[in-house]
């Protein structure tokens, strides 16, 4: 399902990546003695089964989303240009080549409802284009901001944990206002954004 956007042999080398650093590390400390190291090649056996069989469920409900969406795509009418664009970069940001090992795990489970809010915004625009639009341009707004800061903090070889769940939320946003239906694991809105936000760039 995913073959038009990556290289199968990739695909999987990147998810067999996600399921060792998953299976070996997970949540759990860096191992910092021999000792500990050896204890934790023993936890990772054990329960690396579950951690791969876990891996291709959701890679294969990854799969089924990015499929809908991408039929509903091809049908979006040429007067819609615009929107099927911007969907297809939003698209493109969660799902490209080392994206599986690239995500969090914790965001990684939420992939297939970030790819049906896109799908359910495809949907529910013909009712209400303009309202589409201004919640677009404000979600874009965010999205802008964020790149600037990541890659200013990239640059000087930094990183910040509080911008990477900034990230997130963002996404949970978008689901809140394009696919309400779909829900989100926490309340979110633009208000709670913009504190994510001070929080991150130091008020």
């Amino acid at each position: 399902m995913l073959k038009p956007a990556l290289a199968t042999e990739g695909l999987l080398a990147d998810v067999l990546s996600a399921v060792c650093d998953r299976a070996f590390l997970g949540d759990d400390p860096l191992p910092r003695s021999e000792r500990a190291f050896a204890e934790q090649v023993k936890r990772a056996r054990v329960r690396l089964p579950a951690v791969a069989e876990s891996a291709f469920a959701l890679l294969a409900s990854i799969a089924v989303a990015y499929h809908a969406l991408a039929q509903r795509l091809a049908a979006v009418p040429s007067g819609a240009r615009r929107l099927a664009v911007d969907v297809a970069a939003q698209r493109d940001l969660l799902i490209a080549p080392g994206f599986f090992a690239a995500t969090p795990w914790k965001a990684l489970v939420h992939l297939p409802r970030y790819l049906q809010a896109l799908e359910r915004r495809l949907v529910k625009y013909p009712d209400n284009p303009a309202r589409d639009a201004r919640q677009a341009q404000a979600v874009a707004a965010l999205w802008e901001r964020y790149r600037e800061r990541e890659v200013a903090l990239r640059e000087r070889g930094r990183h910040d944990p509080g911008l990477d769940a900034f990230r997130w939320l963002l996404e949970e946003l978008k689901v809140s206002l394009f696919a309400q239906e779909l829900r989100t694991p926490v309340p979110v809105s633009y208000k709670r954004l913009e504190k994510a936000w001070k929080a991150v760039s130091g008020g």
